[in-house]
Parts: structure tokens; sequence; C-alpha cells
């Protein structure tokens, strides 16, 4: 009997039991409401209704006897419930019950089969049309230089793949993080315009960019992520984002956006991050290739100026290889070598330059042993451009390495130096003049101190002598201090001269030692008052009471407080006053010596050219105030050469001035200052015996007076030679003697003094019109105890004298030297 009438269907399977008139369909592909089966037995025709609403066309057919009868296949129309047309092709075939079963089963396995098949095919299909669309966009964009043109086309070919209407390319813009819209599908212009330009982290692409990871945001109209707004308003469900990323830096993004699905597949996305990688890629490639032509472009232009500049280079260049033959020389260089460019290229330096090729071979080997350049080797020759001329050269040697370090050549340049050395030369001769000038000029100028003193040595000592001996008559007394005066300011003057002198040359050295600058700054204010006074001046002092230690030189101290001293009574006028003060300045441990008067005081001008040489703030015709204006540039010099400083203030002309002068203090000093001297003269008794060897006689005769009227016993001697038999005779305390005697001069006499016993400790003094620096070490040298500088002044020598006697009274002496560098 038969149980089951069994159709196929391309999409499904349905099967009919004919005892109850009633069937199922099984949907392969399609969904399909369960169908209900109504058999008529008329006619054996069946009409079956699919769902409420679907008509399925009647299929009719005998019911053939023959159980193993199957009918043709018969194509059939089905409308579906939105009543689309679907043909189906249809077979029947009648089976038992048991027999139906398994041929269902087996069907539905083998359905299963196929339906998986046909699955991996379309997934297989899809995937080969993604490789070709990457294929044939890889294509173009290795192939262009810019790849962002081809970015419109290929999403044409992309949209119509996948299914996406909207894309937005960004580039990364010329201020830092930020992005500019490149090209675009999708939007208006009025869009374009309102999104040209983001910020990172601005919108959906400028979060890509600033994360640098993609973005995929499905359904986004019912998304609250953050930026997404300007994009639901153009009603974009599905969205991705992905960086351009080359070498770890974010150069733009690329975003695909559709209005039409909810979501993309993996194998959509994989291909937009592919795609994706393969813009980056080639967006950054052509990034190189732009540096590289630049730098291509870049190079052929260094090139063009360095090979015009190798060409007309005023120096001689060429490039040399291991076996120094010419690679490649300039016009100059052939020029120097008296031939052409060509005619050296392969030449060695042997065939081109013979007279020197043994000494740059060896410069050339040893660059190419150390590869270390060799600069400014000098050459004297003649060369073939100009035979029979000798002239002068520097050669620089610098080595060609290659990528290894490989010394492959030397570039050599040549400069012709003739003239530098022939000025160099010149010069040295001028430098050789020069000194020679400036010795002769020292000898000079000492020769000149020395004829100078030596006249106003008997006139300053003859006026002491009158002083002593004249009448207290006022016209007397003024006469010989009018005297004294003169003398004193021509010494001063010669003094100053001598002194700039060796200043300015760096020739006067200091005799440092430990000294109370507010002790000698107390000195000289009360050695100067009588003058202050005598001037119609009022001096007023201010010193503090305990000492100010400075390293110095007690003597140009002196000097210095001096001078200043001297220039405010010269620029002040009878009844004005002159304030000495000192002050400590703790912040920079300096001492100030300031001056102040109430003068004729200084312009702006005046201050910055005061302490020049040979400068006066009085510069009319009649030089009222004298002087030749070498006073303070002398204190200047001797300031400096102390470690201080000296500067002038004046509030203008007529107002005064004040000089100051700034010294740094010392500890040192004050420490070495606290040990006790020793003296170490012999006791005597009487009046010092003095010998004074001197062959001006007038010099020498005054000077004896003026010393028997001290109280003092002396003799004279008129030379050398004399003077030693007369200190045998006498065995001297103290001798005088003067350095410029005749036939035997004043260094040998004291050599030959000290080697006799008779004199060995006597006490020695130089008096001599050279006071320069090396004249004193020379009369310390020759074993003087002093030195000092004609015209002696009668009270610093009554001075001297006197502390020679109190220290032979105090102690016997150990040692024929007791003030090695004392000088006046």
């Amino acid at each position: 009997m038969r149980s089951l009438v069994v159709g196929a269907l391309v999409v499904g399977l349905f099967l009919l039991d004919l005892t109850t008139s009633l069937g199922v369909v099984i949907p392969f592909g399609y969904v399909v409401p369960v169908c209900i089966a109504l058999w008529l037995p008329r006619r054996g025709a069946a009409i079956f209704v699919v769902g409420v609403c679907t008509l399925l066309t009647a299929l009719g057919f005998l019911v053939s006897p023959n159980p193993y009868h199957v009918p043709p296949w018969i194509d059939a129309m089905m409308r579906t419930s939105t009543l689309a047309v679907l043909w189906l092709s249809v077979a029947f075939g009648v089976q038992w019950r048991r027999a139906a079963e398994r041929m269902l089963e087996a069907a539905a396995q083998s359905t299963r089969e196929v339906a998986e098949r046909r699955r991996v095919q379309e997934a297989q299909e899809a995937q080969n049309a993604h490789l070709r669309l990457l294929a044939k966009a890889a294509g173009r964009l290795v192939l262009s230089d810019e790849p962002v043109e081809l970015l419109g086309p290929l999403f044409t070919e992309l949209g119509a793949e996948l299914g996406v209407e909207l894309y937005f390319n960004y580039m990364t813009g010329p201020v830092p993080e930020t992005l500019e819209l490149e090209s675009s599908a999708g939007l208006t212009e009025e869009q374009r315009t309102q999104y040209h330009e983001l910020k990172f982290g601005e919108f959906l692409c400028g979060t890509v960019a600033e994360t640098g990871k993609p973005l995929i945001l499905a359904d986004l109209q019912h998304s609250t992520y953050p930026g997404s707004g300007p994009l639901k308003g153009v009603g974009v469900q599905a969205y991705a984002g992905f960086p351009l990323v080359a070498h770890g830096r974010v150069l733009g993004t690329l975003a695909f956006a559709t209005s039409r699905r909810t979501r993309y597949t993996d194998d959509e996305l994989r291909l937009m991050q592919t795609l994706s990688d393969q813009v980056a890629a080639v967006i950054d490639r052509g990034e190189l290739v732009r540096k590289l032509k630049e730098s291509e472009r870049a190079a052929q232009r260094h090139l063009a100026e360095l090979q015009s500049v190798y060409k007309t280079s005023p120096a001689g260049l060429c490039v040399l290889d291991t076996e120094f033959r010419y690679v490649n020389i300039n016009e100059t260089l052939a020029r120097y070598n008296g031939t052409s460019v060509a005619a050296h290229i392969g030449r060695t330096i042997w065939e081109m330059v013979p007279g020197v090729a043994g000494p740059i071979a060896a410069v050339l080997r040893h660059v190419f042993e150390t590869g270390e350049n060799s600069m400014d080797h000098e050459y004297r020759m003649e060369t073939a451009g100009q035979p029979g001329v000798l002239r002068d050269w520097i050669a620089s040697f610098v080595p060609i390495k290659d990528a290894s370090g490989t010394v492959q050549g030397v570039n050599v340049m040549v400069q012709e130096v003739t003239r530098l050395k022939q000025i160099e030369r010149a010069l040295r001769e001028a430098g050789l003049a020069l000194r020679e000038a400036d010795r002769r000029k020292d000898e000079f100028l000492a020769m000149l101190g020395h004829e100078l003193r030596n006249p106003l040595a008997p006139i300053r000592t003859a006026v002491k002598v009158l002083d002593m001996r004249a009448g207290r008559s006022p016209e007397a007394r003024q006469t010989l201090a009018m005297i004294e005066r003169q003398v004193a300011h021509m010494a001063r003057m010669i003094d100053d001269l001598l002194d700039v002198s060796r200043i300015s040359r760096g020739k006067l050295e200091l005799r440092k030692e430990p000294c109370d600058v507010a002790q000698i700054v107390r000195d000289v204010a009360h050695d100067y008052a009588s003058i202050v006074s005598a001037n119609g001046l009022t001096l007023s002092v201010a010193l503090p009471e305990e000492p100010r230690w400075v390293e110095g030189d007690p003597t140009r101290l002196s000097q210095v407080v001096g001078n200043l001293l001297h220039n405010a009574i010269k620029f002040t006028d009878p009844g004005g006053r002159i304030h000495v003060q000192m002050d400590d300045d703790a912040a920079t441990n300096e001492v100030s010596i300031m001056v102040s008067d109430t003068g004729i005081g200084m312009d702006a001008p005046m201050l910055g050219r005061l302490f020049e040489t040979f400068s006066q703030a009085d510069r009319s015709l009649d030089r009222s105030r004298g002087g030749l204006g070498l006073g303070l540039a002398v204190v200047k010099g001797l300031v400096e050469l102390h470690g201080g400083a000296v500067e002038a203030h004046s509030a203008g002309l007529g107002k005064g001035s004040t000089l100051r002068v700034r010294l740094p203090l010392s500890t040192e000093a004050a420490l070495g200052a606290a040990a006790p001297s020793t003296p170490l003269l012999r006791q005597t008794d009487g009046p010092l015996r003095i010998l004074v060897i001197e062959d001006n006689r007038d010099t020498a005769d005054i000077l004896r007076n003026l010393l028997v009227l001290l109280g003092y016993r002396a003799e004279v001697a008129y030379t050398g030679p004399a003077g030693i038999e007369a200190a045998k005779r006498l065995r001297p305390d103290v001798v005088l003697c003067d350095l410029g005697l005749p036939d035997m001069d004043g260094f040998a006499v004291a050599r030959a003094l000290r080697a006799m016993s008779v004199t060995a400790s006597s006490h020695l003094i130089a008096q001599t019109g050279y006071g320069g620096a090396e004249d004193r070490r020379r009369t310390l040298a020759a074993g003087f105890d002093a030195h000092m500088t004609k015209p002696i002044d009668p009270a610093e020598l009554e001075r001297v004298l006197s502390s020679v006697a109190e220290m032979r009274r105090e102690r016997p002496r150990a040692s024929p030297r007791r003030q090695a560098r004392r000088s006046a």
C-alpha cells in the first residue's frame, strides 16, 4: 500500500501521507510556514496550500499503479508571502512509509551537505572578490606617487563590493595633533567645509588618530559613543575607522560608513584594515620618495655649487689616489704647476711636481696610514708655472674614506702665501726693530733720569745745609723753601715719567710684603699736612684705628696716596678743603681709600680720560697747574698691579671731585705681619761712621757736609779704589756709594767691600740716578742693603741712618745685610 508521496524541491522537501491526505514541507534555505496539504482523490489531483495567504500552483499527476514509476521533474510557480513569484522544480515519487522515512533522512543529510558546500562556495567567491579588489588596489597604489588621489576610485569599487556609501580620509596637518580632510565620498560640500579640520580626539576620526587603534561601531543609531553625533545625524548605522600608521607614526585616518545595515562582517573589516594598511604604507613610501627626490635635488645643487667652487677657487685643489695619481684637479692648481687640468689626470706627483714630491709623499703616506687630517704644511719652492721665482705655499691634506672607514684618496688644498710670508717677515723685522727701539728708549729714559737727577742731588743737599746754617731771616727761609719745592717738583716729574713708562711696558715690579694700608695713609697724610696748609687748604682725615692689612709694596702704596693728595692740592684753590677717609666693603673683602676735594671738578668727558697718560683737567695754554699729567696714570697702573681698581667721581665743573682706590684685603698678610722682626745689626758706640763714594765732587762734598751737620762722622772718596782704601782705614758703619763710578763701578766696589772683613758687616746703600726694577735687583745681588734714587731726600736719608743707628744699639749684627729689599 502506498503510504507516502515524496516531493523533492530545489529549496526544500515535502512529504504527503496518502492515508490521511496530510503533508509537511521541510525548507532548506527559505523560511516557509508549515504547509497543510489537502488530498482530493478526484482525478488524482492534489492542491497544496503553503501558509495562509500563499497559493501553490496545483500539480497534478495520475497515481501510477507502478510503485517504482518516477515522474519527470515539473517546473511550478509559487508566490511568497510578499506576492513575489518563486519558480520551483518539483519531482514526485511514491514510497512505502518505512522506505520514505529512510529516504527523508538521507535527503536531509544530503541537503545539509549541499548547503554547507554552497555556503563555503559563496564565502570563497566573496573572499576571491576581496582579494581581486585588494590586488587591484595595491597595484594602483604602488604605481602612484599620490596615493590619496586614488582613494576616490578605489572607494567606488569598494562601495560596490561591500555596500558602503561613505568614506573619509584625513591626513595629519602642519599644526601638531591636527587632521585635515584630504578626500571623501558621500558628504555634501557644506559638510566637507564644516569638518575639514579636526583635532586629535575630536569626533570619531579624531579619536582614531589619537589612540592609533581601529574603531568599529555597529548599530550606530542606538550608540552613545562620544563624538558619534554628526554621523548619526546623517543616518549612518555602521562605522569602521582605521589609523594610517607607518613606523609607529600616525599619518592620518581612513573611515567607512553606511546607513544600509547595522554592522560589517569580519571579512569586510579585514578587507578595510588591509586596504588601510596598504594606503598607509604607500603614503609613507610617497613621503620617503619625495624626501629622497628633494635630497637628490639638494645634492645636485650642492654638487653643482661644489663643482663651481672647485673650478673657481683661488686655492689649488686636487684629489690623489692610493698611488698618488691625480684623480681630479682644479684650474688654479694646474696653473701653479704650469700645465693643464687634462695633463694631470692619471699622472703621479713625481711626474708633475718632482721638486716637492718627496715631502708630499711622506705626508700622504701618513694620511693613508692613520686616516687623520694633516694640515698647514709649509713649502718654499719654485713651480713650473713661474720658474726661477721662489714662492711660499701652505698645503693641507684631508683623507677621503669609504663606508668602512678605509682611506681611498686624499683631498689636497694648496694656497700661495708668498705675500703673507713677506708681511710676516716684515712684521717680525718690525717687531725686532720695535723691541730694539724700546730697549734704546729704556736706556735713554734711564740715562735721562740719571743725568737729570745728578744735578738735583747736590742742589737738594745744599738746600738742607743752607737751611741748617743760614740765619732765620724770612727772605732766606722763603728762598730755600722755593728751591726745595722746585727740586721736589722736578724729582717727582722724573719719577712719574720713568714709572709710567715701566708700567706701560709691564716692567715695573712690586716688592710686596704685609703692610697696614691705614698706617700708610696716615703717614702720607701727615707728611702732606704742611704742604696742604702752605697752599691755604684744610685737610681732614677719617681713618680706622685697627690695621687694614694688604699684600703690597709699601713704597708704591705711599706713592699712590701721595699722588692722590698732590692732585687734590694742585686742583683746589686756596680756602678749599681736602678730606681723606677709608671704608671697608665686607661683600668684596676690599678696603677703599677716598680723597675728596672742593676743587675745580670735572665734566663727564674728562672723567672718561682722567687716568690716561699726559691727561690734565686744566688744558689751558698757560698750564698754571703744572705737571706732565702722569700722576693719576701712575696711580691707576700701581693700583691695578696690586689687584685693585681706581675710579673718579665729580658732580661737574666747579663742584669738586672724589678719587677712590679699592684694594683687596689679605688675611695672610695680617698673619704674616704678626710675626716680629729681629734686628741684626751690631751695637756700636758713638756716631755712625759714614763713607761717601761719589765721583761728582759737588754731590760728594755737599752730602758730607750735610752728614756732619746731622752729627755723623763722614768722609769722602771720589773713585772706587780710593773708596776701598778709605774703608780699610775708616771701618765705616754705613757706605753711601754711587753706582756710576769711573774705572770701577759701584757694583764692583760693593763686592770688594763685602769681601773685606772690616766692611763685611757695613750697611751698604747704593745711590744712583737709575731707579728701575732691574737696577734694584742688580744692586741687591751685588751686596747692597738699600737702593736710594737721586736726588736723595735728606729727610729720608736721615730716617734711614737713624734706623741703622738704632738697630746697631739694640742688638749685635749676625748678618751683613738687614734690609735686603729696602729702598727709598
